[in-house]
Order: C-alpha cells, then sequence, then structure tokens
C-alpha cells in the first residue's frame, strides 16, 4: 500500500511544476529521487556506524570521507 508524503514549495516552482505536466512524470521523478536519497543517507549513517567502531590502525583517517566524497562527484 502507498503512503502520501506533501511538501510545500514557492508559489513560483509550483508555476513551472505545473508547466511542465505531461513532459515530466512527478511522481516517478520525485519517487526516483527520495528513493535515492534515502539509500545515500542509509548508506552514510552505516559507514559512520563501522568508523566509530574500526580503530584507525584498520582504515586510515579520512579514506571513508574520500570514499564518500568520490561517490557524490560520480553520482
Amino acid at each position: 500500500m502507498s503512503e502520501v508524503i506533501s511538501f510545500k514549495v514557492s508559489r513560483e516552482l509550483k508555476k513551472k511544476v505545473d508547466e511542465l505536466k505531461g513532459i515530466i512524470d512527478w511522481p516517478s521523478e520525485l519517487r526516483a529521487f527520495v528513493e535515492k536519497r534515502v539509500r545515500e543517507v542509509e548508506r552514510s549513517l552505516v559507514i559512520r556506524r563501522i568508523l566509530d567502531r574500526t580503530p584507525e590502525k584498520i582504515l586510515p583517517a579520512g579514506s571513508v570521507v574520500k570514499a564518500i566524497r568520490e561517490e557524490r562527484e560520480g553520482a
């Protein structure tokens, strides 16, 4: 079963969104964006949990941050 998420935008943005109806499938676009963003944040949380438990001897300082930056820049 699906749930509804709603949020407010400026009138100017709403007008532009309305003008692009039929050109852009807004529900699919927004669903895909939210799914991607949730995956990114979940991945970051897992990395933080790992870092909290991992001694610096195993992972060099900054290596996870570097990996995250590289992934974001590549996306």
